[in-house]
């Protein structure tokens, strides 16, 4: 069965625009240099995933018309990938249903402490006016979601820890700066590979431009796509420049792979 990824978000977590910035990029008329905060969906028949919680997943659920999740896989708990959390409220009122949400095991712990409000609710009192969240943590081993298998491949994101996610030919590895040894036999034989590449200056806690080709090189993938982009890079003129199978993502581009 085939996979359909769309990219609800490529920005960075200024966003791009970024706010009082008169930059060209900033200023630009190309829609692809509109950057909402990264995060993606994927879609396979009657299952749908979704990868991060965008602080703009409202906007992003409209524009790609998203009225339901069968779970959603968190890659860590920094703003810009985590406090869009409140607008999960929307799919778990429409489908009276928990929705699973994945995470590695301080994640977890974050999220319950940080969003108690939605956990500590006992009596239920505030009905489906909260997101209802089952919370469920994920390591190496491989997640059954209806008829997809998820596989987590751990990553460093400067200091901490970021983890991406694979399905099928397709892998997803945004915020990162580093590939520990062990998830690379997680990530062979890709079709699709989706990694953090923020801009041509290196980063302390994402890969530069030039560190994701070197990474898309190692791992071989057939297609690879740049996201969570700064706002100092230009579509049109950025991807003249790239080698040949990379591209920059940009906020609904749709990809498909098996």
């Amino acid at each position: 069965m085939g996979l359909s990824f769309t990219f609800l978000g490529s920005g960075t977590s200024y966003g791009v625009p970024m706010i009082g910035c008169r930059c060209l990029v900033c200023q630009s008329t190309d829609p692809r240099d509109r950057r909402l905060r990264a995060s993606g969906v994927l879609r396979s028949g009657a299952t749908t995933l979704l990868f991060d919680i965008s602080p703009d997943l409202r906007e992003q659920a409209l524009r790609a018309k998203l009225d339901r999740l069968d779970a959603v896989f968190l890659t860590h708990t920094h703003a810009d990938h985590l406090h869009g959390i409140d607008d999960l409220r929307g799919f778990t009122r429409l489908s009276r249903e928990m929705l699973p949400l994945y995470a590695q095991k301080d994640d977890v712990d974050f999220v319950l402490q940080h969003f108690n409000y939605i956990f500590e609710d006992n009596g239920f009192h505030l009905g489906w006016g909260i997101p209802r969240l089952d919370l469920r943590v994920v390591d190496r081993a491989a997640v059954q979601v209806g008829g997809l298998s998820v596989q987590p491949v751990p990553l460093r994101h400067g200091r901490g820890s970021a983890m991406g996610y694979r399905v099928g030919g397709l892998a997803y590895l945004t915020d990162c700066s580093e590939i520990p040894e062990t998830s690379y036999p997680l990530l062979q034989d890709l079709e699709v590979l989706i990694i953090d590449g923020l801009r041509w200056r290196e980063h302390p806690t994402h890969f530069s431009f030039e560190q994701a080709f070197a990474e898309a090189r190692k791992i071989g993938a057939a297609k690879t796509y740049l996201t969570h982009l700064a706002h100092d890079i230009a579509h049109a003129a950025t991807e003249i420049l790239l080698s040949k199978h990379i591209y920059l993502a940009y906020d609904g581009l749709v990809v498909n792979c098996s």
